[in-house]
């Protein structure tokens, strides 16, 4: 079973304020995908990532791209 991939929302933050003063100025991505199964329903699945974390996701797309498109 797979899922269509209809929209995807996302947001780069900048933590401002924390208790934990090593996490004040980090980046992060908010992703928010919405995709439609195979029998119509709607499913959002959202995200918070680091930046390396958000590169590693998007290399990783990047190769599946890749694979389907040598297929």
């Amino acid at each position: 079973m797979t899922n269509t991939v209809t929209d995807v929302d996302w947001q780069f933050g900048v933590t401002a304020a924390c208790s934990n003063k090593n996490q004040v100025g980090k980046t992060y991505l908010y992703l928010k995908i919405t995709s439609v199964d195979s029998s119509g329903l709607s499913k959002i699945t959202c995200m918070e990532m680091t930046l390396p974390q958000f590169y590693d996701f998007l290399h990783e797309l990047e190769k599946a791209k890749n694979s389907i498109n040598y297929l």
